[in-house]
């Protein structure tokens, strides 16, 4: 009886070995390169132009924004950010023309711009 379960597993192992040994191998074949048939050499006359890949050169350089390509530019509007971020801040200065006439927009009285020492 053990000799009979023994060769049905083996049976089975082989059986599985089998279907694996199958799959590899039409794996295998489905991801081999085929061979390209010879091209025709090329009749230009002179010398072959050059891709834009080639000319560029620029290798493994990593994908950029169209407004930060450039540094210069990049920070220029980065500056600029900063310059309408600041505005929400800090009021602008206006500069008295003439004698004082009072305030322009009128006092409120619950609004408070001192600074305490």
């Amino acid at each position: 009886m053990d000799e009979d379960a023994d060769s049905s597993e083996n049976d089975l192992y082989e059986q599985v070995k089998q279907k694996r040994a199958a799959k590899l191998a039409a794996k295998a074949e489905i991801y081999t390169r085929t061979s390209a048939p010879p091209s025709l050499p090329e009749t230009a006359d002179g010398k072959r132009h050059i891709t834009y890949q080639i000319e560029k050169n620029r290798g493994l350089t990593r994908p950029r924004n169209k407004l930060t390509k450039n540094p210069r530019k990049k920070y220029r509007t980065k500056h600029d950010k900063a310059q309408k971020r600041r505005l929400g801040q800090v009021r602008q200065i206006k500069k008295p023309s003439g004698p004082y006439g009072g305030e322009s927009s009128g006092i409120n009285a619950r609004i408070s711009r001192s600074i305490r020492l």
